[in-house]
């Protein structure tokens, strides 16, 4: 069973590259589908899609330096194609990536920290 409280990542248009952030508020397992609420505080949208377009986050996952993941960029409710820099125990939650195409003026991409329970595997058919 699903705790309503669970954080999950939604594609809100089918097969598109973006998915987005929300808080889970019901399953139907009969018709398949999630009623969610966007966890960007200034849209507070209700969505009500497809199982398919819904992963339910697991803050539990163990992620390994090289994975290829997709993760909650910093102060965003979006997600984005990042690989795994570093995960030990002692971050406490987070992991710390590196997003792809995230490069300061000097060409450098730099790691960010981001929580566990906003990294997912790359969605089917997004490799």
């Amino acid at each position: 069973s699903i705790a309503t409280s669970n954080l999950a990542a939604i594609q809100v248009t089918p097969n598109s590259p973006d998915w987005i952030l929300a808080k889970i508020l019901s399953h139907d397992k009969v018709l398949k589908t999630y009623k969610l609420i966007d966890e960007d505080i200034s849209s507070n949208q209700i969505y009500k899609i497809p199982e398919k377009q819904v992963v339910v986050l697991n803050k539990e996952s163990k992620w390994n330096r090289g994975d290829v993941v997709y993760a909650v960029y910093p102060d965003t409710t979006s997600f984005y194609e990042s690989t795994v820099s570093s995960a030990p125990p002692s971050l406490n939650g987070y992991v710390m990536v590196q997003f792809k195409d995230d490069w300061d003026a000097n060409g450098v991409t730099h790691e960010k920290a981001v929580l566990l329970a906003h990294v997912m595997k790359v969605p089917t058919g997004r490799r």
